[in-house]
């Protein structure tokens, strides 16, 4: 993965998860990498199937939805979900990562598809002070909790709860989780 320099830009990070398939998603996200340009495309899993627990999307479309994501224009870090199989890397131009730390202006945050997590069930023991992205619950969070940021954009795929399709955007030590219409739907600065 090249980077360009941070000298040229502002740091800002495209934060998506849980597209599971969904054609329109895919579509999506693309258009919003051509429009605000990230330095850093960040995907927390569950990118091209369903899964069994979730209802399939109306624009469903694994095969269509990678050659999509596998066109866009920016560097991308993407996290193996629990619903990422082997054979999805053969459809995309990247790996997964089973995690990835970043340094976003000083503080360390690790980006995790969530399932991992023991508020979710999960059985990973993470280290206090660590910030936490993540995706999983399709549920927006931004807040700080015990001392550490946690943040989910919620699901461009299936979004659940209630809440519309979203995704994430960080810049200038703000976390913002905004839907597809552009409204903001939760913020957490540091």
């Amino acid at each position: 993965m090249r980077l360009r320099p941070l000298g040229e830009f502002q740091l800002s990070v495209l934060i998506a998860s849980d597209i599971h398939g969904a054609v329109s998603a895919a579509e999506f996200l693309a258009e919003i990498v051509l429009k605000k340009k990230p330095w850093l495309l960040v995907l927390l899993g569950d990118l091209l199937y369903h899964g069994p627990r979730n209802k399939l999307p109306g624009s469903y479309d694994a095969s269509k939805t990678a050659q999509i994501l596998s066109q866009i224009s920016c560097p991308v870090a993407s996290i193996r979900g629990n619903c990422d199989a082997e054979v999805d890397q053969l459809l995309l131009p990247w790996t997964f990562a089973e995690n990835s730390f970043l340094d976003l202006d000083g503080r360390v945050f690790m980006a995790i598809h969530g399932h991992q997590l023991p508020q979710i069930g999960g059985s990973w023991d993470i280290s206090d002070g660590i910030n936490i992205i993540h995706g999983h619950t399709h549920l927006p969070l931004a807040e700080k909790i015990q001392g550490r940021f946690f943040f989910n954009p919620g699901s461009l795929g299936i979004p659940k709860g209630g809440y519309p399709p979203s995704y994430g955007w960080y810049d200038k030590g703000t976390f913002e989780v905004i839907s597809i219409d552009g409204s903001v739907i939760k913020s957490v600065a540091f």
